[in-house]
């Protein structure tokens, strides 16, 4: 009989009842896990993202500050002292101001710093930041060849008087020296008779200038031309101007008869225009009888004044200048004897030579321009 092979019996399978559960809660904390991070990683992302959307737009506002300051430069930053800051603040849209601080370094020179600040009033979202930058300022220069410059004849009778002593107007402080000059600087030939009346006075003598004799002489003031002044007067003035100042103690109401406040003592002094220095424009002749003035005065005709009229600044006179009564002139004139008639100076009139009743009416010509190395920076 063949032997039957031996059949090993075979253990029963155990049951594994919940290892797919174990594999499925595994996978689900796997897949938790990694959602998750996905998820917190995009949070970061979007936050980051947002923050430097906000900075950065905190950054333009600054900067959007220094330019608007640039392009809106007001003169009356040309009276500030050296130190002084003059702040101000600009709104962009709801929620995104800028403020922004001017201080003058030196007579050319200033530091304007910006802060912007984007959503403002959100914890959340609010950024700052600041930039800064460096400013000088282009005005043309005048160097006067005297108190008064002239192409023609002048003839001073009784009392008055040409100064060519630098003497700032009178109760003005702040006022960096400066040289003395000629009392009357004329062009060669011309007649410069000062002998006429026992007290007329000149001080710093007078000069025959050569230069003078140049083919459109006294017609171009450093980067100005005769023209180009003319061209940005913000004052007409009629042949029967009398300027005088009007405002308060802080400002100062603008018009064709208000030419600035040269007074800094006595009553009557209106302090809010004392900074105010507009150039005025006459089309024709133009005559003058009382009141006071600052700025640059330009006459295209003859100029005349009788009376107590005070003035502080240039005068620029195409033809000529005929002073009477007690006026009072700080600074000084240019009279071009265009109709080759003579200027007069008598009676108890005067013109003192000032550089810095000069510089003063030059300053509203001023023009900001960033400066050439390193004008600009970002302080946070």
């Amino acid at each position: 009989m063949t032997a039957r092979p031996h059949i090993t019996p075979r253990h029963p399978r155990r049951a594994r009842r919940g290892s797919a559960l174990l594999l499925v809660l595994i996978a689900m904390i796997l897949l938790a896990v990694l959602s998750t991070s996905a998820v917190m990683g995009t949070m970061q992302e979007f936050k980051a993202g947002r923050n430097m959307l906000v900075q950065q737009r905190a950054l333009t506002i600054a900067e959007y500050g220094l330019n608007g300051t640039l392009e809106s430069w007001p003169s009356t930053r040309s009276t500030m002292a050296v130190g002084a800051i003059d702040s101000s603040k600009v709104a962009v849209v709801t929620g995104d101001t800028a403020r922004v601080a001017v201080m003058r370094l030196n007579g050319t020179t200033f530091l304007v710093s910006s802060l912007g600040r984007s959503s403002v009033g959100n914890g959340q979202l609010e950024s700052q930041r600041q930039v800064a930058m460096l400013v000088r300022m282009s005005a043309p220069t005048m160097i006067p060849g005297g108190a008064m410059s002239l192409l023609g004849n002048i003839d001073m009778q009784g009392s008055a008087a040409v100064s060519g002593k630098n003497t700032p107007p009178t109760g003005w402080t702040g006022c960096a020296a400066a040289r003395d000059t000629f009392a009357i600087s004329y062009k060669p030939g011309a007649s410069v008779d000062s002998v006429q009346g026992p007290k007329t006075l000149t001080v710093g003598g007078n000069r025959a200038d050569a230069s003078l004799n140049s083919a459109g002489a006294l017609t171009t003031f450093g980067g100005e031309t005769w023209a180009s002044l003319a061209a940005r007067a913000n004052i007409s003035a009629t042949n029967s101007s009398n300027p005088s100042p009007s405002g308060s103690a802080t400002a100062c109401t603008y018009g064709s008869n208000n030419w600035g406040e040269p007074k800094r003592t006595g009553g009557g002094v209106v302090v809010g225009c004392q900074s105010y220095f507009p150039i005025i424009y006459s089309t024709g002749d133009l005559s003058l009888s009382s009141g006071r003035g600052q700025g640059l005065l330009i006459v295209d005709g003859s100029l005349r004044i009788n009376g107590n009229f005070t003035f502080a600044g240039i005068i620029l006179v195409r033809d000529e200048l005929v002073a009477l009564g007690t006026t009072k002139i700080f600074g000084s004139v240019v009279s071009r004897n265009a109709d080759n008639q003579t200027t007069s100076i008598t009676g108890n009139a005067s013109l003192t030579f000032s550089q810095c009743a000069v510089n003063q009416a030059l300053g509203v010509l001023g023009q900001p321009s960033r400066s050439k190395h390193r004008s600009w920076v970002q302080l946070f």
